[in-house]
């Protein structure tokens, strides 16, 4: 007795019969497993798209032997293989270490020997000891006409700023016989805002100051500027400045500060003397 199977059993029997089952049995209570069966399976020519530009079976074998295997752990990162060492390599003997240094041409073997110390003698240079006594320093200063220059102590607590400078330029008008145009005044305090205890003692950088400063002053100048010290202080500094510092090159004269002039009027009388008689010999 033969029947006719579904679609669906019918394609089992053909899979069966691909693997070698030549019968399918299949018992029901009305039927005997030597009851023959038949169906008709539709196959199709192709039953699966074929891309062309697809990589070729070997290649995709071999791109999904590559793919790591489906599961929970499978977005975990595979642990780099270790490689493995001998057991000199692991465990490196003292005694190799100059052969494995050997083995590599560009590397450069030295005797290890010990470093021995050396004794240099470091020379120190003392600090310079200059002759003054002048540690602290508060002056103003006048240019006038590029050609006169006055540099006056004033006292630490100064408020006749004003009344200075008008009796400086009188002095230089009367001095220079000419009308003073161009002039500037400006102040120099050591050690100023510096607060370091150090620069009491280095009395060679209050010189290298000041001689900077008077520099910037008379920079301007086209010919050598006659040069008026008022006051003991700045007096005695340049004084005590080395035999080649450029402030001992000016034409000076001495006189006693701007403020004490201001006070004392008696006093200008004699200290227009001694100008005339250190630049107009």
């Amino acid at each position: 007795m033969s029947r006719e199977l579904p679609p669906q059993q019918a394609f089992q029997t053909h899979c069966l019969a691909q693997m070698g089952v030549v019968s399918w049995l299949s018992i029901d209570k009305n039927e005997s497993a030597t009851d023959s069966v038949s169906g008709t399976v539709f196959m199709p020519v192709q039953p699966w798209p074929i891309d062309m530009d697809a990589p070729s079976n070997s290649s995709f074998a071999d791109s999904y032997r590559d793919q790591p295997s489906a599961g929970f752990r499978s977005a975990e990162p595979v642990p780099a293989p270790m490689p493995k060492l001998s057991p000199e390599e692991k465990e490196p003997l003292v005694h190799n270490l100059r052969e494995q240094l050997n083995a590599g041409p560009e590397i450069i073997v030295e005797d290890l020997q010990p470093i021995e110390e050396l004794a240099v003698d470091i020379v120190v240079e003392p600090d310079p000891t200059l002759n003054t006594q002048i540690t602290r320093l508060n002056i103003h200063a006048y240019a006038l006409s590029n050609k006169l220059l006055i540099l006056s102590d004033v006292p630490q607590v100064f408020t006749q700023a004003e009344d200075i400078e008008r009796l400086a330029l009188k002095m230089g008008q009367a001095l220079l016989k000419q009308p003073i145009d161009e002039w500037q005044g400006s102040a120099f305090t050591w050690p100023g805002q510096l607060r370091n205890p150090y620069f009491l003692n280095r009395t060679d950088w209050l010189f290298g100051a000041l001689e900077s400063y008077v520099g910037r002053l008379v920079k301007d100048f086209p010919e050598t500027p006659w040069l008026v010290l008022a006051g003991a202080q700045i007096t005695q500094l340049v004084e005590d400045l080395p035999p080649e510092s450029f402030l001992k090159q000016y034409p000076t004269a001495h006189i006693v500060s701007l403020s004490e002039l201001y006070r004392i009027p008696e006093l200008r009388k004699d200290a227009w003397q001694v100008m005339q008689s250190s630049f107009f010999r």
